[in-house]
């Protein structure tokens, strides 16, 4: 016996073990969301719902949901710290990127419980693969005998996404058929590969610029639990666009200039909302350049490489985005902006309460935008690019986004949360916890729903779900500037 303790001790202390036992907790958390959603049982029943809607939004509900959401959340932050500790074990990678591959497999067959977005994928590749139309021009509800319009939401609008989107999509239609499950499920795949591709990515810069925070970074990413729940768990395209963006850090950090700009608009092409990465990424490319007539031949070639992969694509899909006009006339609940609006409108009527929000919301967010452009062209380093892209992204959905979804954040996560910076690790990941828990405020709404006006509803999502971030930035910046100030009065003693 007194052999045995000692070798239990080391084996429980043992990195690997540690590790390897979280990491099974997690699955199990991903695994009961999978049970209690199963993607086949939920639209043979309920063919457009949500977990809320289908369980009669239950108390027990909301406790199921907390206790895997946040349990992950819990074990994601003591893999964090494992991982911390044993930062070059390099096993540790190895394993954090099978148990990536077993959550995404995993959630692969969960019904998307909070999003109904996945059945407008399907019927946009639909509109192109079996009725030859442009479906960037041509809204679902023309084709009103079709079998999957039920299942559409917003029906009256064409795509908001951009053609390589469409593009992508097409294999699994065309194998899927007119087999709903099959094209969900191909659909979600899709979400799954470059949910993995993004971690790939990530571990491969980090080993050639910052080997040492290779196994954290890859960690932090790939094991949040909000891009998780929103890529493979709800499908969400936005993550095809994160990894073209991350395919573009790449090859930024390997300094190979002419790939940098064209992957970048291969992102934009799948969301158009990573166009706000265009001007810093182009301004830190010219600027890398040796000299001025360099400078010139790097923005003439990669100009003409990029006008050439555009025009192949947009051209069968040239149409004005009109889905994305539509989109972007809605005003969601949960945006900071809309709490102006909703207050406006109450003493100003429609009309002006968007024109004033807008036109503040957007004049400072371009007045943000020129100064952070401006603080590149004073330090030349990748760390520095990404941090403020980062925060260019953060601040675009807190100031200037005005139809904001929790899956939002998994944009900013995914561009940010692996580089070595502590301050947007804590921000970002506070942010994953308050993603989340907006599903659960959600239940609260719902319960309150005749009683509460939208502004009060509007108030209570914005407070749980920027609040916190904006805390823990706040009071992270001040412990910075007091210790920045300690320092200073050390040196002058």
């Amino acid at each position: 016996m007194k052999r045995l303790f000692p070798s239990l001790s080391r084996w429980a202390r043992n990195p690997l073990v540690q590790f390897t036992l979280v990491g099974l907790l997690m699955w199990l958390a991903y695994l009961d969301l999978t049970l209690t959603y199963p993607l086949k049982t939920f639209v043979d029943k309920y063919p457009l719902t949500d977990f809320g809607r289908a369980n009669n939004w239950s108390q027990w509900t909301l406790a199921d949901f907390l206790f895997s959401i946040l349990g992950a959340f819990l074990l994601y932050l003591i893999a964090w710290r494992i991982v911390s500790r044993h930062s070059q074990d390099r096993r540790l990678l190895w394993l954090a990127l099978a148990f990536a591959l077993l959550f995404g497999v995993t959630l692969l067959v969960m019904y998307p419980v909070s999003s109904t977005d996945i059945f407008e994928y399907v019927f946009h590749s639909r509109i192109l693969v079996h009725y030859g139309q442009n479906p960037l021009a041509v809204p679902p509800m023309v084709f009103r005998g079709d079998p999957f319009l039920p299942t559409v939401n917003w029906q009256r609008h064409p795509s908001p996404y951009g053609p390589l989107w469409v593009l992508l999509t097409v294999p699994g239609s065309l194998i899927a058929g007119d087999d709903l499950i099959l094209n969900l499920v191909l659909m979600k795949a899709l979400a799954v590969i470059f949910y993995l591709g993004c971690a790939l990515v990530i571990a491969a810069t980090l080993r050639h610029k910052n080997p040492g925070q290779q196994i954290i970074g890859t960690l932090l990413f790939a094991w949040n639990p909000l891009v998780l729940f929103e890529a493979p768990g709800n499908g969400h395209n936005g993550i095809i666009m994160m990894f073209f963006a991350l395919l573009s850090i790449y090859f930024l950090v390997r300094r190979q200039w002419l790939w940098v700009i064209p992957a970048l608009v291969a992102s934009v092409l799948i969301k158009y909302i990573t166009a706000i990465l265009l001007l810093p990424f182009l301004v830190y490319c010219w600027q890398a350049q040796n000299d001025r007539a360099a400078r010139w031949r790097y923005l003439g070639r990669t100009i003409a490489l990029t006008a050439s992969f555009v025009g192949a694509l947009i051209l069968p899909f040239l149409q004005v985005p009109q889905g994305l006009l539509e989109e972007a006339n809605f005003y969601s609940a949960l945006a900071i902006p809309s709490l102006a609006y909703n207050y406006l409108r109450g003493i100003h009527g429609n009309d002006i309460a968007k024109i004033l929000t807008i036109s503040v919301c957007v004049f400072s967010y371009l007045v943000l935008y020129a100064l952070s452009v401006r603080t590149l062209t004073r330090e030349q380093r990748p760390h520095r690019l990404l941090v403020v892209c980062t925060w260019l992204i953060v601040a675009y959905l807190g100031i200037a986004c005005m139809h904001f979804q929790p899956w939002f954040a998994i944009w900013p996560i995914a561009l940010g949360i692996w580089v070595s910076h502590p301050l947007a690790r804590r921000v970002l990941v506070v942010f994953t916890a308050s993603a989340l828990l907006s599903y659960a405020a959600n239940f609260v709404w719902i319960w309150n729903y005749r009683a509460w006006q939208i502004l009060q509803v509007n108030a209570m999502f914005v407070a749980v779900i920027f609040a916190p971030p904006l805390i823990v930035g706040l009071v992270s910046r001040i412990q910075e500037a007091h210790h920045t100030f300690a320092r200073w009065r050390a040196v002058q003693t």
